[in-house]
């Protein structure tokens, strides 16, 4: 008999939505400290051009070059990619746990291990194909989960620089995303608002997710 408060799979999705909204959190918090340090710095940069003729704010500006590019760029772009990985790690641990889980009440010799593949895209495979878990009723969530995932690919195994083939389906994706381009040095660039973005989606997706476990559960002989 499978206890389904025991092994975790009754909470499962509802506790992961929740880890999904505290990184929300962090995020809008980091973002703000990014404005926050541009608007302080665009400031410090208004008192000092009050103090010289206009034809010296070029050579000002020339002067705090650095610390724009680091507050308006660089800082911002690796907190967002950084955050992306992170997220993806995250969303692929909960779906491997969740995989193993329910391997306790599908049965059956198959488990996640035997399939192929890996990370997130196997995890759906089991859902789909051996836990029967019906994924068809998601929408857009999976085809963003799997666009987002090959960025996250080119981040973490290409040093975030896109396929020079513009018919890459990574590079497809992106010329098809809001807030997401392809920047100087054919390097993905991640705006501010596809991190929100993004972490909604993952919101919804869990929430249905946790419709089809009770679904599960209500239907398992144990239960019925």
């Amino acid at each position: 008999m499978v206890d389904f408060f025991e092994n975790g799979l009754c909470l499962h999705c509802h506790l992961a939505k929740n880890e999904v909204i505290e990184l929300l959190a962090f995020n809008d918090k980091a973002e703000d400290a990014w404005r926050l340090r541009n608007a302080n710095l665009q400031e410090e940069l208004e008192v000092i051009f009050s103090k010289y003729p206009v034809e010296k704010h070029e050579d000002i500006v020339d002067s705090y070059a650095w610390d724009l590019h680091l507050n308006q760029y660089k800082y911002p772009a690796l907190h967002r990619e950084s955050l992306l990985i992170t997220i993806f790690s995250f969303l692929e641990h909960q779906l491997n746990s969740l995989c193993e889980i329910l391997q306790q009440s599908v049965g059956g010799s198959l488990k996640l291990g035997d399939l192929y593949g890996s990370g997130v895209e196997r995890a759906l495979l089991y859902l789909s194909k051996v836990a029967e878990v019906d994924l068809s009723s998601f929408g857009a969530e999976l085809p963003r989960i799997k666009g987002v995932n090959l960025v996250r690919n080119i981040l973490v195994h290409n040093g975030g620089v896109l396929p020079s083939d513009s018919n890459a389906k990574v590079n497809k994706f992106i010329e098809q995303s809001a807030g997401i381009s392809a920047g100087g040095g054919g390097r993905v660039f991640i705006g501010s608002e596809f991190i929100p973005g993004f972490i909604r989606t993952l919101i919804d997706f869990f929430e249905r997710l946790d419709g089809e476990m009770q679904e599960h559960i209500r239907n398992h002989p144990a239960v019925a």
